[in-house]
């Protein structure tokens, strides 16, 4: 089974669920995770999709600054969500600051972490996952090192691979395009990509994490302006296949769908 643990999916932005079906459907992607945008609070389209495919979707909602707390927690909860996106700086509005992420580890809700990599290593994830050891917190974008603001990897890398000492945190492994230039010469059968230092990269993230705290994502539909979302998949199966078929079923498949209660086979 594989399973996609980052898209996104809406009326408003991007791309509706149908255009995910598809390419999820021609690539054999069985399961995904819709992520809510940024900025975007009403989680109605997903929850749609939640209810037209089931077997097919779960999703995590958003909640805003201002509405954060137990009560916005659980109204999540009851609309159907597997989780919730947050910043890892995210304090409540009113009352006690961490009471959404203590609701979230009782409602058996995961975190997709969002955010830079210097917000995963200011001591701010430690924390949570210290506090809350029952909550699964998964970085996104490999805990903020493939996104364009990751500044210097070498630099954050190592502390961004320190927080795997806390086994409830997890961290998103995205397409091979997310983390390696591309070639300017995108003909011929080589990967069209410079993979310097990005399988030194994924060695340490994988030793540090260990392959049942890994999940692939293809970060659909912004890929598409990348690799695409088949080769968001292929490449980085290819790369990683010398694992061996249980590694590489957990990073592509059980790690999201345990996390995010899709569901085994």
């Amino acid at each position: 089974m594989i399973v996609d643990s980052h898209c996104h999916a809406s009326s408003r932005w991007y791309q509706p669920a149908e255009s995910l079906l598809f390419e999820m459907d021609r690539h054999g992607v069985d399961k995904a995770v819709l992520i809510q945008l940024l900025g975007a609070f009403d989680n109605a389209d997903m929850i749609a999709a939640r209810r037209a495919h089931p077997d097919r979707f779960a999703f995590v909602a958003a909640i805003p600054s201002e509405a954060l707390g137990t009560n916005a927690v659980w109204r999540s909860v009851e609309q159907g969500a597997a989780g919730l996106r947050l910043r890892s700086s995210a304090r409540a509005a009113s009352g006690e600051p961490l009471s959404h992420w203590g609701a979230a580890a009782d409602a058996g809700l995961s975190i997709s972490c969002v955010g830079p990599a210097a917000s995963m290593i200011d001591g701010s994830v430690a924390m949570l996952a210290e506090t809350f050891p029952t909550l699964t917190i998964v970085l996104e974008h490999l805990g903020g090192l493939a996104r364009p603001d990751a500044g210097d990897i070498s630099a954050v890398s190592g502390g961004v691979l320190a927080l795997a000492r806390w086994p409830n945190v997890q961290i998103k492994l995205p397409g091979l395009g997310q983390i390696a230039p591309r070639k300017p010469d995108l003909d011929g059968d080589e990967l069209p990509l410079r993979l310097d230092g990005v399988d030194e990269l994924l060695r340490r993230v994988i030793d540090a994490f260990g392959a049942d705290r890994i999940m692939w994502g293809s970060d659909f539909p912004p890929v598409a302006a990348r690799e695409g979302y088949g080769h968001a998949l292929d490449w980085p199966h290819q790369l990683l296949a010398p694992l061996g078929e249980t590694a590489c079923g957990a990073i592509f498949g059980r790690t999201a769908a345990r996390s995010f209660g899709l569901g085994l086979p």
